[in-house]
């Protein structure tokens, strides 16, 4: 029987429209939800049956230090001054040796909806991040390659 790891949650790139870009700290990542209709048939049965509906696509939020990536942010500019400029967004998975990707989840149709700076604190420590949430309209997950490890 073969077993198959979890691959690290500390290993991803993002790619838009082709190019990796930036160096990013954290990654919400992407997310489906199946919203269900009830329905009861007639006749007196029972059970209440449930009927797949609308489908939503959760944002994706990207954090990074401040300043590292003026393309997002020309990207988020342009949206907001009403282009339509939608790219394809896609977060790709690396093994634990960070050189050979193993999931690719592609976020089609990708538009920047919000930008957030992380507080600002004169006494504290921490980096100054920026955050940028990205809404979709569909996504695609391939398996690309995967981590396995006999076991019997």
């Amino acid at each position: 029987m073969t077993v198959k790891n979890p691959g690290p949650a500390y290993n991803f790139r993002l790619d838009i429209d082709g190019d990796i870009v930036g160096v990013f700290s954290h990654v919400t990542p992407p997310a489906v939800r199946v919203q269900t209709i009830p329905h009861r048939e007639g006749g007196g049965a029972p059970a209440t049956r449930f009927l797949p509906g609308r489908v939503v696509y959760e944002p994706c939020t990207l954090r990074w230090g401040l300043g590292l990536s003026d393309s997002l942010w020309d990207w988020l500019d342009r949206v907001g001054k009403g282009a339509a400029e939608y790219r394809d967004v896609a977060l790709i998975m690396m093994d634990t040796t960070g050189n050979n990707p193993t999931f690719r989840y592609e976020m089609r149709r990708s538009l920047p909806s919000a930008w957030y700076m992380s507080d600002l604190d004169a006494t504290g420590h921490e980096f100054a991040i920026e955050s940028l949430e990205l809404h979709f309209e569909d996504l695609v997950r391939e398996v690309m390659q995967q981590e396995t490890q006999g076991a019997e």
